[in-house]
């Protein structure tokens, strides 16, 4: 009897964990692309947080990451560029995180623009109403 009520309140906080918290993840490979890409997700009321990574590799070419509120401003906006001072090229990297508390709700995104790039980004964001 005893295992079977511990087995229950394990099945009940996995179904709470499951209902509470809600990832999005990807990943884009650019091959000498020029793309513009958004990828949104909704914050509702009861949300508490949303923890983002975004992980950029770049061997030619640019970059940039944006995240905008429902309203379009934006809170974030990153480039990262290969190009040296002296003409050339060099591969970069770069990781963006953070753990946001939104105040406001809706549709937020984030934008990704390449320009002529070679490389791979890749995101995961966690939206928990814990």
């Amino acid at each position: 009897m005893k295992k079977l009520l511990f087995f229950l309140l394990v099945l009940g906080a996995v179904q709470v964990k499951a209902q509470t918290l809600r990832v999005i993840n990807g990943s884009i490979d650019l091959r000498d692309s020029t793309l513009n890409r958004t990828i949104p997700f909704e914050v509702t009321n009861g949300t508490k947080l949303v923890k983002y990574d975004i992980k950029v590799y770049a061997e030619v070419g640019e970059v940039t990451v944006s995240l905008s509120d429902p309203n379009d401003k934006k809170s974030m906006n990153v480039t990262l560029g290969t190009q040296t001072s002296s003409g050339g090229h060099e591969a970069s990297k770069g990781e963006l995180s953070d753990d946001l508390k939104p105040k406001v709700y809706g549709t937020w995104k984030f934008n990704i623009n390449a320009e002529n790039a070679t490389g791979r980004i890749s995101y995961q964001i966690e939206i928990s109403k814990l």
